[in-house]
């Protein structure tokens, strides 16, 4: 059974969830707002039934109370099937959820139309027993559709569950062979700076060499990168904003060719964790490599908001590397950022729950 409903699963993600083209897309939309009215339609066309007795009166206070109730629901149905259509379920899962529904409808009008049946009295129900069935309905289709959100809900997470470990496992093989290729190429890039004669031949050789350092680096903070977004939550504690960047400053300072400028207000505590030093790093590190003196890093209060500005007299980052780190803009051949070190800070800083 498991096998089968994965099969079906497949299915409808490929069918429904492939928009690479216009008609996929256009299929895709379609079917989500096909799905959408199912379930609003239902809420409409048990609504009658239900709000009948409240209409003409002189019902029991029991049977008011169960029109009232059926009322409700359908309503609530109503309501559900735009908000499916706005919601963040994809397409096959909002399909999933309205089949849901129309099965809660199907299988149990099935099986109150065959009492009706064999009890002789169909089609002669009345008010009382359109009510009734009206009411079973409606409630029913409700029912299936909080299961259908609970089924699609599984559904995802097992996927992001299988996607999770293809990409671990992609991360892993493409980090290993990048740091081992870049080794490779180091060493052979060391050794031709130290035997070739030739300038040029020479100056290509360094360049070689630190290019293979450059790639060895970018499969480190890839690493970071994974381990930042991995890290489970919850592991912040209060620490001492002036102690955390006197820190950093300090790692990079030795190596700095430019001044680092520091300003942090007196017993200044922030919720964070590691992460916020590793994006201060990146950031200062960014500073101190590609801008221009002086490197000032500042810590100032905004309410509940403790605020860290890296800032440079350089031109600062380029508009069009900070939209992909963002992620305001696509990562293209043509639009891409040019290392790690800004997706490790942007990564760090979110799980600190900060914003840049």
């Amino acid at each position: 059974m498991y096998g089968v409903l994965t099969q079906i699963d497949t299915r409808l993600s490929a069918v429904f969830d492939d928009e690479t083209t216009s008609a996929s897309r256009r299929r895709s939309r379609a079917a989500r707002l096909l799905a959408s009215a199912i379930v609003t339609l239902t809420g409409i066309a048990l609504l009658t039934p239900n709000v009948t007795p409240l209409v003409i009166g002189g019902q029991p206070v029991f049977g008011v109370v169960l029109s009232v109730v059926g009322s409700v629901v359908c309503v609530g149905l109503a309501v559900s099937g735009y908000l499916l259509y706005r919601s963040r379920f994809s397409t096959a899962n909002a399909v999933r959820i309205s089949v849901w529904n129309l099965l809660g409808v199907v299988v149990l009008g099935a099986v109150l139309w065959m009492h009706s049946a064999y009890q002789g009295v169909l089609g002669a129900t009345g008010v009382g027993g359109a009510l009734t069935a009206g009411n079973v309905l409606a409630i029913s289709a409700a029912a299936h559709v909080i299961i259908g959100v609970h089924d699609a809900r599984r559904v995802r997470a097992e996927q992001l569950a299988r996607e999770r470990k293809k990409l671990a496992v992609l991360n892993r093989a493409l980090r290993h062979n990048l740091r081992n290729e870049a080794t490779v190429l180091l060493g052979h890039g060391e050794r031709l700076v130290t035997e070739v004669d030739d300038p040029d031949l020479r100056e290509s050789a360094r360049l070689v060499a630190d290019r293979a350092e450059t790639v060895g680096t970018l499969a480190d903070k890839a690493k970071q990168v994974i381990e930042t977004f991995e890290r489970e939550e919850g592991v912040r504690t209060p620490r001492e904003a002036g102690a955390m960047v006197d820190r950093v400053v300090e790692s990079i300072a030795d190596d700095a060719d430019v001044p680092i400028d520091v300003s942090v207000p007196e017993n200044c505590w922030l919720w964070a964790d590691e992460c916020y030093e590793t994006a201060l790093t990146e950031l200062v590190e960014n500073a101190v490599e590609h801008g221009q003196p002086p490197v000032e890093v500042a810590v100032t209060v905004d309410g509940d908001w403790v605020r860290t500005r890296v800032a440079d007299g350089g031109t600062g980052i380029p508009e069009q590397e900070s939209a992909v780190v963002s992620g305001e803009s696509e990562i293209t051949p043509l639009t891409h950022a040019s290392g790690m070190g800004l997706w490790l800070a942007q990564s760090a800083v979110e799980a600190n729950g900060g914003g840049s």
